[in-house]
């Protein structure tokens, strides 16, 4: 769980008086401060705390919040019972006006207690990601489709995952913070399963040997994240044997990708049934002729390019995907559109490929998307 002013008071039992609309801001560190005027030393981000000893006036309170939320400190805690009773009216004013995270402190709650609870978030984040990572590296390992059957058996037994799995792929803005609410709605589902990060994606491997319908489960785990994490797209795998577990990550990831060319009539939760033409890469069972097409398409671009190669693949994907339109890939890529036009033309210049043509931009297409298939 992400460390913010929300969480971090909610722990306490403290509560807000203003800036409820920015209590989500991420807290980066807690610090204690008297000074009138302590932005020349923070960095934005830092939950500060004082007791108001130098704010001696409505003038100086409002001054300090209006510094505060310039800087993007995350909020303020005042420490009430010293040099106020109470939360100065001035400051909660101008808080709420600048809709910046403002509590009060009680005089019983020392400002060390505060500062090592935020520590012990801190330090559950950094394990947690830890632990992401692992667990990355597992499913990493397990579909570079390199392990014998009995191997990558092995590799998934000690998440009770058997003989039969299926794959639940969702992308979304927040993926690792979505990782243990996911692992919490399969527990209680009670669903086996190795949830990780991999190419971006959210990705959960099942045990699907009494999985009735990973469509719906991957619907209803959808639903939930939603209303936390803003927009989520969910794909779904069939249910098939462990060994084939490389391909059923493929069928879900790009079920996603296939619908996501759709213009609006996308459902709520893609399958192999909206594959389209990822069927035809996916149904290969030859990667090494699926390698050498992508090689014969892409190569012109990555041998003749050197380094450069890489960034011209890369603007060339993004260019597809948002359907040749200029500006939007151009915006998507940090770049200006002449500088797109550019390595465009020098794409076509290598490749001998001409983008008004149909046939032409289709290969693009596929060499792309199969080489994130036989990698």
């Amino acid at each position: 769980m992400e460390l913010t002013v929300e969480s971090l008071i909610g722990e306490l039992g403290l509560n807000l008086v203003a800036g409820q609309e920015s209590a989500d801001a991420q807290v980066r560190w807690v610090h204690s401060t008297e000074l009138a005027d302590p932005t020349p030393w923070l960095k934005g981000g830092e939950l500060l705390l004082t007791t108001g000893m130098q704010l001696t006036g409505p003038r100086l309170q409002r001054e300090l919040i209006e510094r505060l939320a310039d800087h993007d400190i995350a909020g303020l805690g005042f420490g009430v019972g010293f040099a106020h009773r109470r939360v100065p009216a001035a400051l909660v004013t101008a808080a709420r006006k600048r809709e910046f995270p403002l509590f009060e402190v009680p005089y019983e709650l020392p400002f060390i207690a505060i500062t090592e609870r935020a520590f012990a978030q801190r330090l559950n984040e950094r394990y947690e990601l830890l632990q992401r990572n692992m667990l990355g590296d597992v499913l990493g390992e397990a579909l570079t489709g390199h392990l014998y059957p009995e191997d990558l058996q092995a590799r998934l037994r000690p998440f009770g995952i058997g003989e039969q799995v299926a794959v639940l792929a969702f992308r979304l803005l927040d993926p690792s913070g979505a990782a243990g609410p996911v692992e919490r709605i399969l527990e209680r589902e009670r669903v086996a399963s190795l949830v990780a990060i991999r190419a971006g994606l959210l990705c959960a491997v099942l045990d699907a040997e009494r999985l009735d319908d990973p469509i719906a489960l991957a619907r209803k785990i959808r639903n939930e994240l939603t209303g936390r994490f803003g927009e989520v797209r969910a794909a779904a795998s069939r249910v098939t044997a462990t060994h084939s577990l490389r391909m059923s990550f493929h069928e879900a990831r790009c079920a996603l990708e296939a619908v996501r060319l759709r213009n609006g009539d996308a459902p709520e939760v893609a399958s192999y049934e909206d594959l389209g033409a990822f069927q035809l890469l996916l149904s290969l069972q030859d990667e090494e002729a699926l390698s050498s097409y992508c090689r014969s398409v892409l190569g012109p671009i990555e041998q003749g390019e050197g380094d450069y190669g890489d960034e011209l693949v890369r603007s060339l994907d993004v260019f597809i995907e948002h359907n040749g339109h200029w500006e939007k890939a151009a915006a998507a890529l940090y770049c200006h559109r002449h500088t797109l036009r550019y390595r465009i033309r020098r794409i076509e210049q290598l490749t001998g490929r001409d983008f008004s043509n149909a046939r032409d931009r289709i290969e693009f297409w596929l060499a792309l998307r199969g080489r994130e298939l036989a990698r």
